[in-house]
């Protein structure tokens, strides 16, 4: 019996390499498989003008695809940070959504975007891409990322959450394991997992209404002396730092979003009558923001502040530098709202400029601006419009004074800065199956570590800064909640639109070999993690770190083993057929 056997197809573009290499760009040229809906077909790209005859012009075309990979992956964190998650706070903030609905729902959507969007683009042949990134991601977050929070700042964990949110995410890996065992998935199977997710955010809601109720009933009884309450409140109040409220002069920024999150913090600790004590710094702010109406305009267009530059290292200095080029054009284009920036981020020219020109740019993104309304362009009404609409807003309000309607410049935002996401992703999924062409690399390993790291990387560096900010709490809470939102609504999605369009409303899917695997290990650290909080006294302790770091470093060897053929993939039957 062979011990791996593995067979190409003719119309199959991973078939490239078993072309002469005189013929590999007219026949990747010619195969259809080998072309994506992205604005650059990279495989032909790769193929056609860094010849495969040399190794070293292939290399150096590969290690160019790379480097654009990282750099997609640095345009769709920051348009997610920036202009998507300060967006939807504004949104729940004008829904007048609690603070937990709106984190279990819209600003759980807006840092799940990436994964999201990618598992949205995948469809078809990129089902297993997205299927292992959305599992491996989970279990990137519940281990490396939670145990990160853990490692650099010990901290006590709010049981009762961490159990509901766990035991929730367990039941969905159970169920989705359930689900996808015969590679059939049916309408009510897809719709079930976004059901799941509700059934959470019930629970949620019962919960807080729980807190509520028993936070009132103290608080009618000021006078009794409750020690034990005194105690846990000291236990789990950290007093190393207690961050201000952070105040910038414009809404963009390495700090967009941790800016957002921490100020949203300390106004939940406010509410729950925790004496959070707020630097002198805050009353003493001078602004370094211009006054004057193309001043400003040229302030807020600029990708790199003043304030960041001072604040940066030689790393976040370079990082600002490569990103420059798309933060010009997304500022430019897209308007922020937010309640962390002074007058909420609100620039007269610059959003005057953006109603009239962004949705007509909107037409061109998504390939729609030859439509015609009878005998009229689209493009010319919407231009028309939207050159109205920005002439009216500029003759009818000041530079100095936010205008009540400023709000609303939140929703275009989402909706441009939606559209963003969605088409980097796409990108991103057309780069990830070229490198796959190219260095033989199955879906599933791309799934689990590119696609994986790349959409995640974003969620450590910001939760590990919050745990340092002093809210190591907040930075944990969102590592079972958000890969849970994001593998039950992306599978949700992607199946539930695939089973529909389909007659018998079921959709076939491939989860690759690899899959059992993932889910096993996403199961062994929520599992790990609810043991060792229960026998700690909900502890986190710099050990529980260390038991979550090798718990995925454990994952990724055997994955890697499995992806070179040294050891079966988890979960397969190696017995010889009877």
């Amino acid at each position: 019996v062979e011990f791996f056997v593995e067979s190409f197809f003719q119309d199959d573009c991973s078939y490239v390499w078993q072309v002469s290499a005189e013929e590999r760009c007219e026949w990747v040229s010619n195969t259809e498989d080998c072309y994506s809906d992205s604005m650059i077909q990279y495989t032909i790209l790769l193929f056609c003008y860094f010849k495969s005859e040399n190794a070293a012009t292939l290399a150096g075309g590969l290690s160019l695809v790379l480097l654009w990979l990282f750099y997609l992956f640095l345009i769709l964190g920051s348009t997610a940070d920036n202009f998507f998650c300060p967006a939807l706070a504004v949104i729940a903030s004008v829904m007048r959504l609690s603070d937990n609905i709106a984190g279990v729902t819209i600003l759980a959507f807006g840092n799940g975007a990436p994964d999201i969007f990618t598992s949205l683009v995948s469809g078809g042949d990129g089902a297993i891409i997205m299927f292992t990134e959305l599992i491996g991601a989970g279990v990137f977050v519940t281990s490396m990322i939670a145990g990160s929070v853990a490692i650099i700042k010990p901290f006590k964990v709010s049981l009762g959450s961490l159990m509901r949110d766990a035991c929730f995410y367990i039941i969905s890996v159970c169920w989705i394991s359930f689900v996808v065992w015969d590679e059939m998935v049916y309408l009510w199977e897809a719709v079930s997992f976004i059901l799941v997710y509700v059934l959470f955010i019930v629970a949620v809601v019962i919960m807080q209404m729980y807190d509520t109720r028993e936070e009132n009933l103290k608080t009618r009884i000021p006078s009794v002396p409750d020690p034990d309450v005194l105690h846990t409140y000291l236990a789990n109040r950290d007093t190393d730092a207690i961050p201000k409220i952070p105040v910038r002069s414009r809404p963009f920024g390495l700090r967009a979003k941790l800016d957002v999150a921490i100020a949203t913090e300390i106004e939940r600790s406010t509410i729950r009558g925790d004496p959070v004590q707020l630097s002198p710094e805050i009353s003493d702010y001078v602004s370094d923001r211009p006054k004057g109406l193309f001043r400003e305009f040229f302030y807020d267009v600029n990708p790199i502040s003043r304030e960041d530059w001072e604040k940066s290292s030689r790393l976040l200095k370079i990082v600002l530098v490569i990103r420059s080029p798309f933060m010009i054009l997304l500022q430019l284009f897209i308007p922020v709202v937010s309640p962390t920036a002074e007058k909420r981020g609100w620039s007269k020219l610059l959003n005057c400029f953006q109603l009239c020109v962004t949705p007509t740019i909107v037409l061109f993104l998504l390939n729609v601006w030859r439509t015609t309304v009878g005998n009229v362009p689209v493009m010319a009404i919407f231009l028309v419009v939207g050159t109205v609409t920005g002439v009216i807003v500029f003759v009818t309000t000041h530079v100095d004074r936010v205008p009540k309607f400023h709000n609303l410049f939140a929703f275009l935002g989402f909706l441009a800065g939606m559209l963003t996401v969605y088409l980097v992703a796409g990108e991103v999924m057309a780069v990830l199956q070229c490198i796959g062409y190219a260095c033989s690399i199955s879906d599933a390993m791309l799934g689990i570590t590119f696609l994986a790291w790349g959409n995640s990387i974003g969620d450590l560096i910001s939760n590990t800064t919050i745990a340092r900010q002093g809210f190591p709490r907040m930075g944990y809470a969102a590592c079972f909640g958000g890969p849970m939102f994001n593998t039950l609504l992306g599978l949700g999605l992607t199946y539930g639109i695939a089973a529909a369009a389909d007659p018998e409303q079921q959709t076939k899917i491939r989860i690759s070999d690899m899959a059992p695997g993932c889910l096993a290990f996403l199961l062994c650290s929520l599992v790990a993690t609810i043991i060792y909080l229960n026998i700690t006294g909900a502890v986190a302790r710099r050990s529980y770190g260390g038991l979550l770091y090798s718990i995925y470093f454990a994952f990724i060897l055997i994955q890697f083993l499995s992806e070179l053929h040294v050891i079966h993939p988890l979960g397969t039957d190696h017995r010889p057929d009877m």
